[in-house]
């Protein structure tokens, strides 16, 4: 008896389809055992596989794409010798384990013949997409061929034929599958029937007993028995596999479209073929939605995975042609259902669900069940709700423009803070003015709309104050108890109601029994204020409780605009909102996940910033969002200013005495003291290097209002820094002018750059005229890269229009969100849906090098200060700087670890290799991870290799004295940890919860002192994840780590966002020193990496602070450029007093100074102040209210006289705000 093992890759819901094969070699009398695994059991090296392996005669492998596994394979090959091997669609590392008699794959030997390289030539036309596709065409041809081979062929003879049959994956060709491979394999005397060709493209539908060969005798048939000629068409397309093998869900699926008015055209494919379908089947009819039930990328399917985004821009192409909405809804065909229900989606499933379709412009995935017993099944709600979600899609493009009706949801949180209609480097009155503004050119019923964005400005605010008795305002809606609970499924109803108590409750109640939301209309539009996520004032309770849900009005907010008010469609307005944050499922969201049922089926279009496809992932993962993006504001360099300026002066005043001019020096600059026994001389040096590099600091030049593109000269910064970014293997431009002579290669590069692109003058000469020598080879693809830079730039004036064509239902083309600095063009032009990167192939080579250099500075700095290596490294890793540098920040941890990546032949990162000790030539360092909770969502197979990687590391036979990471992992096993516990080094939040909740307490002021901030940095950090830790709860293994850390680290991926102008820096960062400083007992270094230039430059964190207050907050040209957007800029202003108090609160690093000129600049000069007032009150009370609680909590000391001027002025405010005393509107 022969024995066959077969490892089918992502098959385990066949297990009847092989039980019928086993059943018919039986009924034949032919003897043969057959064991039946999958990747599942591969990855797990199951014991039973190794037992099957070592006795088997055939070992038949399928869909191994990854380097470890097809090594283990290997090993076990070797071991066991199995005679025969067949390996398919899988990597070159397993194809080249195939043995079929003397046919190998490995090394070239056994090969595709010349002759059939030269028919697959032929079949693809010059379409370098449509070369995987041609393979499935010459499944004909072969059976045709065969018999003509020579006999020298034989083996590869019988692995085509074996391929012919697989391909055709019914019983009866895999059982006369096995019979050929009995006979020609093991010599056994077997009749063989010829393979049944299954069709590889094709129609079906449950109520037709054959498949059609075509779509159009499928709609002819269908209309003719199903549908009428009026119904809107979608097109799903499915698995050849799983139709041929009869999966319920498809079928499902089907009648769960046509409950909703659908008809359908359902195509299978085999997954490589998928865009011919597209192309010349699907193209051909009138279809208004197209769903893959598929998953991976439209062209290459299952063998698209191997290069992520190869074939992007032909997908994007045909796509756009179709220009319809793409949605994907899809069964977890990895993974269990109650595995799905605990744990969210598994890794592999992600990426093909999520990444790779979003590189093609996916929007809206829904998870539509799991295997159970071996089989696919649909969930009834899942189907249900991707059904009604088509129809919705299909609704709105059907609706006339007028009679369209949409909402905007805007944000407020936390209230009281002047962030009311405020986005992250969004004008959101502004753009929303624009906005409905085109609307209601382009036929939408847009009605009352205000004259301005200064009166929408002023309605937005009326929103928030002088709501009057019981809450009732003409711009609020009242809904009523009873009404409300009508909208909820019982179920959670009752779990709000548990959380809660019964509506209305304490949040916004109005008279009546009823529940305010706060909103208008404009006829058929609706401007709402998305409801606070929690509870003002009381952020613990959403910070410590598992079972939190949003609260009734949060509730009633979403459920009405669906339900009550009938919107269309919803456009979230800007970054980012809460309802995609609520708790629930990281991934494949079910009925009992909040955002699920908040949202609802409409569609949902999110105005996100270009450069961050880390949080706008979430948006469409888990809030079944339809990205559309919006540009950066333009940058400028910072320039000198007021003191800055007379410092620059004094630097260069060679006439005066230096100790004068080094003590006036000192008063205007008392972020730059002269050192103790340093010379005149050389602190003048260090100013005038201080004040070289504030003046050429990159900073942003205000806000971006949606669909608008700055002046051509306002790109002038933006474009200078990318052109100074070395690409494509070329030094950037800068560096190019330096390596020619010239003495100021940036004054020079800044004339090049705006000669050329703003005035049209020859480079050449230009360059000739500045260097003398002829321009480099290199030089003429800069300035081409500037001109597409300064076009794509321009082209964010179509953002409007995105918008609008989204709401037609049309197709939204892809990009891969990125910095511009540092992408350049390839980061333009906006109006796109954004997605990631490809995560197997991070770090790149180039932020493998920049991680490299950080590692390198942050050693040194270290060693300088400490005289040692640091023992452990704590580093926060975020997802959008990982995105944005390619992961400059893994390449910091390989180089300190000791560790270099290794790739598979498809270029994968399959491992992180050990750097041998004598090579290394240093410790290693040990590494803490802190890691943001759109990390853990998003690079399962990056935590799973760093794991692997501090697995190994402590694991390895090496002296404790040059592997910390070993000494600690022994260390915390002799205090009783398990090896397990001991070897964890990524942290973060339990699945389903974002954030550290650090910024949450200081924002709302809701802290008592630093140890409250640790409590709930480690209370909610504490999770292990990487590997098989699924978020373990290890507090103490993450306090032992902690008392090891001797430096704390986190790079900065771009000028927008730097330590000042976000609370998630001393959210996580700042934090985890705070709670390293107190394991210790010993204050802990921060330092801050940026490499978004080209070049690396690390700063400590108080130096960066006091840069950044320089060259942003108390910067002329930042906050007049601030100040422009009037209600917005002001509240960015505002935001900044709440940032300087989250750094104090967390750490030592703001000095006295800082607090003293933010309050001269903006609150105590009366002019600046008044001009806040009138621009966002509540922006200019939180500015004060900051500074009173930064002296209450001894943050700040300053005189009494100043205290006293600063709580009149809050009285004031209060007063005025409160309607005591009369705001000034404006004009």
């Amino acid at each position: 008896m022969h024995t066959l093992t077969f490892i089918l890759g992502m098959e385990r819901f066949n297990a009847h389809l092989w039980h019928a094969v086993e059943q018919a070699l039986h009924d034949d009398g032919i003897a043969v055992r057959i064991h039946r695994f999958n990747d599942d059991h591969l990855q797990r090296r199951d014991p039973a596989l190794v037992a099957a392996i070592a006795e088997s005669d055939l070992l038949f492998v399928t869909l191994v794409n990854m380097r470890a596994e097809a090594d283990w394979l290997r090993a076990q090959i070797e071991a066991h010798q199995p005679q025969t091997v067949f390996v398919f669609e899988s990597m070159p590392e397993a194809m080249a384990l195939t043995r079929v008699g003397d046919y190998r794959i490995e090394g070239g030997k056994g090969s595709m013949p010349a002759p059939m390289k030269a028919v697959l030539r032929l079949i693809t036309r010059g379409r370098d997409e449509d070369t995987l596709y041609a393979y499935t065409k010459l499944t004909k041809l072969t059976r045709k061929l065969l018999p003509l081979m020579p006999a020298k062929l034989g083996d590869f003879r019988t692995w085509l034929s074996v391929n012919v049959y697989w391909n055709q994956p019914d019983v009866a060709n895999l059982t006369q599958m096995i019979r050929l491979i009995l006979r020609d394999c093991f010599g056994e005397t077997l009749e063989v029937k010829a393979a049944q060709l299954i069709p590889m493209m094709g129609c079906f539908h449950p109520a037709s007993e054959s498949f059609f060969a075509k779509p159009r005798d499928y709609l002819r048939w269908a209309f003719r028995t199903r549908y009428h000629k009026d119904q809107p068409l979608v097109a799903l397309l499915a698995f050849r596999k799983h139709v041929v093998q009869q999966q319920d869900y498809l079928d499902e699926m089907i009648v769960a479209l046509e409950r909703e008015g659908l008809a359908v055209l359902p195509l299978f494919v085999s997954g490589i073929e998928t865009h011919v379908a597209v192309r010349e089947w699907i193209a051909s009819f009138p279809v208004e939605l197209l769903i893959s039930t598929m998953g991976f990328p439209i062209v290459g399917g299952p063998a698209g995975t191997t290069k992520p985004g190869q074939y992007q821009h032909q997908a994007s192409d045909l796509l756009a042609g179709l220009d319809v909405p793409y949605m994907v809804a899809q069964p977890l065909q990895m993974q269990s259902d109650v595995a799905w229900r605990a744990e969210g989606v598994a890794p592999m499933q992600a990426i093909i669900m999520y990444d790779l379709p979003e590189m093609d412009g996916s929007v809206a995935p829904v998870a539509l069940g799991a295997i159970r017993d071996e089989r696919i099944v649909a969930e009834p709600d899942r189907l249900a709700r991707a059904a009604r979600q088509a129809a919705a899609w299909v609704r709105l493009r059907r609706k006339a423009r007028h009679e369209r009706r949409i909402a905007f949801v805007l944000y407020n949180y936390p209230p009281g803070l002047g962030k009311l209609g405020t986005a992250a480097l969004l004008d959101v009155p502004a753009s929303l003015h624009t906005i409905l503004r085109r609307l209601q050119e382009g036929g939408y019923r847009v009605e009352g709309l205000p004259p301005s964005p200064e009166r929408l400005t002023a309605r937005l605010n009326a929103l928030e104050g002088g709501a009057g008795q019981n809450g009732h305002h003409k711009d609020h809606v009242t809904l009523y108890t009873e009404a409300y609970y009508d909208l909820l499924p019982r179920d959670h109803e009752r779990r709000v109601d548990d959380f809660w108590g019964q509506a209305p409750g304490d949040i916004a109640p109005a008279a009546h029994n009823g529940l305010r939301l706060d909103g208008f209309e404009l006829g058929n539009i609706f401007v709402g204020v998305q409801p606070p996520m929690g509870v003002p004032g009381d952020p613990m309770r959403l910070l410590f409780d598992q079972n939190f849900t949003p609260h009734h009005q949060y509730v009633a907010f979403y459920r009405w605009l669906t339900e009550i008010w009938g919107a269309d469609a919803i456009v979230h307005v800007g970054m980012h909102g809460t309802a995609e944050w609520m708790p629930g499922l990281q991934l494949g969201l079910t009925r009992d996940c909040w955002p699920d049922l908040l949202l609802g089926e409409l569609p949902n279009l999110y105005l996100y910033p270009m450069n961050n496809p880390a949080e706008s992932a979430i948006a469409r993962r888990r809030g079944y969002a339809s990205i559309i993006s919006h540009a950066v504001p333009p940058y400028a360099r910072a320039g000198l200013y007021k003191q800055l300026a007379q410092a620059q002066g004094l630097v260069a005043d060679d006439g005066g005495e230096r100790s004068d001019r080094v003590a006036a020096l000192q008063t205007l600059l008392p972020d730059l003291p002269q050192a103790e026994d340093e010379a005149a001389e050389s602190y003048l040096a260090r100013v005038r290097d201080y004040l070289a590099e504030l003046e050429a600091r990159l900073i942003v030049d205000g806000l971006h209002i949606f669909g608008q593109a700055p002046d051509a000269s306002r790109s002038m910064a933006l474009i200078e820094a990318a052109l100074d970014v070395p690409r494509d293997g070329h030094a950037g431009l800068t560096m190019l002018l330096a390596q020619a002579g010239v003495s100021a290669p940036a004054a020079a590069r800044r004339t090049l750059i705006e000669r050329v692109l703003l005035d049209h003058q020859s480079g050449d000469r230009l360059w000739r005229e500045l260097t003398g020598q002829p321009a480099p080879e290199a030089l003429e693809a800069l300035l081409a890269h500037g001109r597409a830079m300064l076009n794509g730039i321009a082209q964010s004036q179509g953002e409007v229009e995105a918008l609008l064509h989204a709401l037609d239902g049309g197709y939204t083309r892809p990009l891969a969100g990125a910095d511009p600095v540092r992408a350049g063009a390839a980061a333009f032009p906006s109006g796109r849906n954004i997605h990631g990167i490809d995560a197997w192939r991070l770090p790149t080579n180039d932020a493998l090098r920049r991680g490299r250099e950080m590692a390198v500075a942050l050693i040194d700095r270290h060693r300088q200060a400490q005289g040692d290596y640091p023992e452990t490294v704590a580093m926060t890793l975020w997802a959008l700087d990982t995105i944005k540098s390619e992961g400059e920040s893994l390449g910091a941890i390989l180089a300190l670890v000791g560790a270099t990546p290794e790739r598979d032949g498809q270029g994968k990162i399959w491992r992180y290799a050990l750097t041998p000790l004598d090579q290394l030539g240093r410790p290693r360092i040990d590494i803490l991870l802190d890691i943001s909770a759109i990390f853990r969502d998003t690079f399962q197979h990056t935590l799973d290799l760093l794991d692997d990687l501090f697995r190994r590391a402590a694991d390895a036979d090496e002296p404790v004295a040059m592997n910390p990471i070993r000494a600690h992992a022994l260390a915390l096993k002799s205090e009783g940890q398990s090896w397990e516990a001991a070897t964890a080094r990524i942290f973060s939040q339990s699945r389903g919860h974002y954030g550290t909740g650090v910024d949450e307490l200081i924002e709302e002021s809701q802290w008592e002192d630093a140890e409250d901030l640790t409590n709930v940095y480690l209370h909610r950090g504490a999770h292990s994840y990487g590997g098989s830790r699924a978020g373990q709860a290890a507090p103490d293994v993450l306090r032992g780590l902690l008392s090891t850390v001797g430096h704390v680290f986190q790079a900065i991926d771009s000028v927008e966002y730097g330590l000042s102008d976000m609370q998630h820096y001393y959210g996580h960062s700042g934090a985890l020193q705070l709670a390293a400083s107190q394991a210790r007992g010993d204050a802990v270094p921060l330092t801050y990496a940026e490499a978004y230039t080209g070049t690396v430059k690390a700063a400590s964190a108080a130096e960066l602070l006091q840069i950044e207050a320089r060259t942003k907050l108390l910067n002329p040209r930042w906050y007049e450029g601030m100040m422009a957007h009037g209600h917005a800029g002001a509240a960015e202003i505002g935001n900044r007093f709440t940032y300087l108090l989250g750094w104090s609160a967390v750490s030592d690093l703001v000095q006295p100074w800082l607090f003293d000129e933010a309050a001269a600049t903006f609150v105590l000069d009366e002019a600046m102040r008044q001009r806040l007032e009138q621009a966002n009150p509540q922006a200019a009370r939180n500015a004060v209210s900051r500074l009173l609680e930064a002296n209450g909590r001894g943050l700040w000391p300053t005189d009494d006289a100043t205290i006293d001027q600063l709580q009149s002025l809050y009285t004031d405010l209060e007063d005025r705000l409160e309607g005591v005393a009369r705001a000034p509107v404006p004009a």
